[in-house]
């Protein structure tokens, strides 16, 4: 069992994921590292991740169809990208356990390195759209998806900002449409990650109910704030947001070194 301020604090936290997520993906960064303070050291780490998961995916699912209701998709491409997806999830979700950080994190600050000097160097990427563009490279967006799938289930943090730069930079979207798109596919990833996890019996569920009905507020939230906005603010958070991440990472590493 939790007290009662540390599941005030984790509320919290699954708000602001939830926002964040909505706004440009990365909730996670938020939801699954409160999570490992919060919860006692004897929680498994796979409890820590399918807590996380069941926590956000009902306000992935909840944003993304706010998302798709105004951004209609390509859905050749979106449908192509979450089913590939979901066969990567499967295959991360069986090395959950055996994934070394200290192998993973130093390729993926450099991963986060070029998306973000690639996004800043393109100032009307996603934000000044071709239609005719949209929807480009359905084998390529098909590949992608398949190895997103797999680092979301057997990682995870970073993994909807991820996809949103994928649909801007390889299908050509705006980044409100990418956003919604991304969502949903990630969402499908987490519900397979979720699904096995809790057949194991690792979902704290005494704790996530609260958390659930936080991310889904912050979620819609931070949809109706984006969509407000625009593609350039999206765009800007997104900047921000890998910058963070990879600062995280730095800071993993050294620590951990």
């Amino acid at each position: 069992m939790v007290s009662t301020a540390v599941l005030i604090g984790l509320i919290a936290a699954a708000f602001g994921a939830g926002w964040v997520n909505a706004v440009v993906g990365g909730g996670g960064l938020i939801m699954l590292p409160s999570l490992l303070v919060s919860l006692p050291r004897e929680v498994p780490v796979a409890s820590v991740v399918g807590t996380n998961k069941t926590a956000q995916v009902v306000g992935n699912i909840t944003a993304g169809a706010s998302y798709l209701r105004r951004q209609r998709p390509t859905w050749r491409i979106f449908l192509w990208a979450a089913f590939t997806a979901l066969l990567g999830a499967l295959a991360g979700v069986r090395v959950l356990r055996l994934m070394s950080r200290d192998v993973y994190t130093p390729i993926l600050l450099v991963v986060l390195v070029v998306i973000g000097v690639f996004t800043w160097r393109r100032p009307t990427m996603g934000v000044k759209v071709n239609e005719a563009d949209q929807g480009g490279h359905p084998l390529l967006m098909a590949i992608i998806g398949f190895f997103l799938g797999f680092y979301d289930a057997a990682i995870g943090p970073g993994v909807g900002t991820f996809w949103v730069l994928a649909f801007v930079a390889v299908g050509g979207y705006s980044f409100l449409r990418a956003s919604g798109m991304a969502k949903m596919c990630n969402s499908v990833t987490n519900l397979v990650t979720i699904v096995t996890l809790a057949l194991h019996g690792a979902v704290l569920w005494h704790v996530v109910w609260p958390l659930v009905i936080a991310n889904v507020t912050g979620g819609l939230v931070g949809a109706r704030t984006a969509q407000k906005h625009g593609d350039s603010f999206v765009r800007k958070a997104f900047l921000v947001v890998i910058a963070v991440l990879g600062v995280k990472l730095l800071v993993e590493m050294i620590w951990g070194g």
